[in-house]
């Protein structure tokens, strides 16, 4: 997983203020967090010769990375001053940074006038433990600086102001990146709405171009005598207007019987005198209120799943019925059948029979939970699309 920007954010703040205190001091300081791990560059060509060679030992390096955890804890709130394994002194004061996890400053690699004694007292046991050479770890501390009351004091005051410019410069970068995500929130809005905005533009100069076209091929069948042609092209452009309308739209049920019927005439001169159908609509159904293209999916798909031939002529029936309070649709024919695949994935509400389970989801929308789309389909014996729709007779739901 790649690092936050506000991690790595911090990580350049606090790399920033070592540097800046190596200027003051000539020394570095080190950011440590509450598991003893160091946070951000750790700079060990700044560390005193004493540390680096306790370091080089593995021993040495684990006994050092667990004073780190252990000064981190006692730390708290406060200021600590104390002496790590080795007996060099130690500042440790926490960092105000808005962090999931705790981090403090590490100041130390100095001996105090108060522990100085001590440091050199303990140093040959403590090389003795790490497998260290006490002679050359001797040398080392030779450069340790040694440090008075006065001089502790003014580090701790310098690392407290030091504390305090971190919290500040980073509660404003935070800020300037709260403003910079803003703004990309914003600028990538702006380019969704342009492209939404040239799509619509698009959307409506497409439909345009496409019916002056087919404006002009009728025209052109009628000059020809082709007068069946010129139908056949008039009632492909009045299916193709409905199907620009959107898809929450309502009409009577006899204008989406009218669809289906262009439709279905489109498709009898395709497949020629191996194809009827007949459209029944009870008296009173044609004022019931429908979703738009409801019915043409439905003889769509029994068209699409079944075969004319000479021996077993298609035959397809729409049917409207009213009965009392609910409005039925049947949608059936002769054919082949509807593939159980094709059923299995209209229960699933996805693959070929997505456009079905559409009709059924708007059905639902619009006349409420309780309508459904029942399928019955049998290999070589046809398919029924039955759609029930319950009606409001007092509040007029489903009717004009």
């Amino acid at each position: 997983m790649p690092p936050r920007k506000d991690s790595q954010t911090l990580d350049h703040l606090l790399h920033q203020m070592d540097l800046a205190f190596t200027n003051v001091t000539g020394q570095t300081i080190s950011f440590i967090d509450q598991s003893g791990s160091w946070h951000g560059p750790l700079r060990l060509e700044r560390f005193t010769q004493f540390c680096r060679c306790v370091m080089d030992s593995p021993e040495g390096a684990a006994r050092c990375r667990a004073c780190n955890h252990t000064m981190g804890l006692r730390a708290g709130d406060g200021v600590v001053v104390e002496c790590c394994h080795m007996g060099v002194s130690v500042i440790s004061m926490p960092v105000p940074v808005e962090e999931e996890r705790s981090i403090y400053l590490s100041y130390g690699q100095f001996l105090t006038q108060d522990t100085q004694a001590e440091f050199y007292r303990r140093l040959e046991d403590s090389c003795a433990q790490l497998g260290l050479d006490y002679g050359r770890l001797q040398k080392a501390a030779a450069e340790l600086r040694v440090l008075s009351r006065e001089e502790l004091d003014a580090r701790v005051q310098l690392l407290r102001i030091f504390a305090s410019y971190l919290a500040v410069s980073q509660s404003e970068l935070r800020t300037r990146m709260e403003y910079a995500q803003q703004m990309e929130k914003k600028l990538e809005l702006e380019r969704k709405l342009h492209s939404m905005e040239f799509k619509f533009l698009q959307s409506q100069i497409s439909p345009h171009f496409l019916f002056n076209t087919l404006n002009l091929l009728m025209r052109t069948a009628y000059r020809e005598n082709a007068a069946q042609t010129a139908g056949l092209i008039c009632d492909l452009s009045d299916l193709l207007r409905r199907a620009y309308r959107a898809k929450d739209s309502v009409c009577t049920l006899s204008e989406e019987l009218l669809c289906a019927e262009k439709y279905l005439a489109i498709q009898s001169q395709r497949m020629g005198p191996e194809f009827s159908y007949e459209i029944d609509c009870q008296p009173g159904g044609e004022r019931v209120m429908i979703p738009v293209l409801t019915i043409q999916p439905l003889v769509e798909n029994a068209i699409v799943h079944s075969m004319a031939d000479e021996e077993r002529p298609l035959r397809l029936s729409v049917r409207v019925r009213l009965e009392e309070e609910l409005l039925r649709i049947t949608v059936s024919d002769n054919g082949d059948g509807i593939p159980q695949p094709v059923l299995e994935q209209l229960e699933e509400g996805g693959g070929e029979g997505s456009g079905l389970r559409n009709v059924s989801d708007r059905l639902k929308l619009f006349f409420g939970p309780e309508a459904r789309m029942d399928i019955a389909s049998r290999p070589g014996q046809g398919a029924t699309v039955e759609l029930l729709c319950p009606l409001d007779r007092e509040g007029g739901v489903g009717h004009v």
